[in-house]
């Protein structure tokens, strides 16, 4: 069995997916979590302010899960520019500043339109 995380707190999908699902045993699976606003729908226009975003929209999925970022085990990080790794550690540690995820960061050619970040993540919400 499976649940269907779905809150208006984080940003809609517009794809034929959910949010996130969570399993029976209360592991946690996102879909891709960028930086657009939950309220407009809309691709936030700089780079820290994308990474945030995604970041708070995780944040409204985790508690909408009854769970919450210290439940983060895995974030695959997905980068148009690698060059900004550190900016994002920056923005990253802010939500993580202790016991961090364990992560894997690549770049791709192409991100969702007008994305430059992009993750999905796994947490323990049991």
């Amino acid at each position: 069995m499976k649940r269907v995380i779905k809150t208006p707190a984080a940003a809609a999908m517009y794809n034929p997916v959910s949010q996130a699902t969570v399993s029976a045993g209360g592991m946690l699976y996102t879909a891709g979590m960028v930086g657009r606003s939950p309220e407009t729908g809309e691709m936030l226009p700089s780079f820290d302010a994308q990474a945030h975003q995604a970041l708070r929209n995780l944040g409204a999925i985790l508690e909408q899960a009854g769970g919450s970022y210290k439940d983060v085990m895995f974030v695959q990080l997905y980068l148009l520019d690698v060059g900004k790794i550190e900016q994002f550690n920056e923005i990253f540690r802010t939500y993580f500043p202790e016991e961090p995820p364990a992560r894997a960061v690549c770049q791709p050619l192409k991100l969702y339109p007008g994305a430059v970040v992009m993750f999905t993540a796994v947490a323990c919400v049991a």
